[in-house]
């Protein structure tokens, strides 16, 4: 268990070092920026479809956008 525990130490020390010589110019900052939004946009889409496809299981109706829109408006 000892063996274990000082590889396992070691592994941290390496990998430590090896993420020090690491470099970031903006290029990269920005590609990591874009990834974080498609993550983030990618999640919100298929909680939506799957949202729409469980109230659909159910039989409960959602009124969609395009019939909020075409409701005409009471004027007086």
């Amino acid at each position: 268990m000892q063996k274990l525990y000082s590889l396992f130490k070691l592994g941290i020390a390496w990998a430590t070092l090896y993420a020090l010589r690491a470099y970031l110019d903006p290029g990269s900052g920005s590609l990591i920026v874009q990834l974080l939004i498609a993550i983030i946009a990618g999640i919100l889409a298929t909680v939506r479809l799957w949202k729409a496809r469980l109230l659909s299981l159910f039989g409960i109706k959602q009124e969609s956008e395009d019939e909020e829109f075409d409701k005409p408006e009471s004027t007086e």
